[in-house]
């Protein structure tokens, strides 16, 4: 991986630059990627007219129908304030509904209005598209080991008291 890294920075005329032990560095690399990303992440968020870290928010949503906001928040490794931001301007947009949760009366329940869903309709193929793309020279086996090292760092993290 780093002698691609090494390769296309000459082909786009920028000097080479060796990474050494940081090619295996998880830190280093995942905040690579992640700057990297990050102009993928503006341009689907420009598609669907949210702001940063709403796709997420209403992804989980989604996926999970009347989740509530403490484990939006634990599910999405922020602080609860973040998410009840996040949340309220959301209910804003119209985009989600925010209801008491039955089992818990001090709870809310949150899931996603019509439009939240049109939002998703929107953002599933293009995410699906960008998934594509990333690995598009990516054998299928190497892909799966990626997501499921990918998935135990973030389960052992998650685990792990914060602060």
């Amino acid at each position: 991986m780093a002698d691609r890294i090494e390769e296309e920075a000459r082909e786009g005329g920028a000097a080479a630059v060796e990474l050494g032990p940081l090619a295996r560095e998880v830190i280093f690399m995942v905040r690579n990627l992640n700057a990297l990303l990050r102009p993928e992440g503006q341009r689907m968020r420009a598609a669907l007219a949210v702001e940063s870290g709403a796709i997420g928010v209403l992804a989980l949503i989604w996926i999970n129908p009347g989740i509530s906001q403490n484990d939006l928040a634990a599910s999405l490794a922020l602080k609860k304030s973040a998410v009840a931001r996040s949340v309220k301007m959301l209910e804003e947009q119209g985009l989600v509904a925010r209801r008491r949760a039955a089992s818990d009366r001090r709870a809310n329940a949150l899931t996603l209005t019509e439009a939240g869903h049109e939002k998703m309709a929107i953002f599933r193929p293009l995410s699906a598209a960008l998934h594509e793309r990333l690995f598009e020279d990516v054998p299928a086996e190497d892909r799966e080991t990626f997501v499921r090292v990918l998935g135990a760092l973030v389960e052992k993290l998650s685990a792990q008291p914060q602060g």
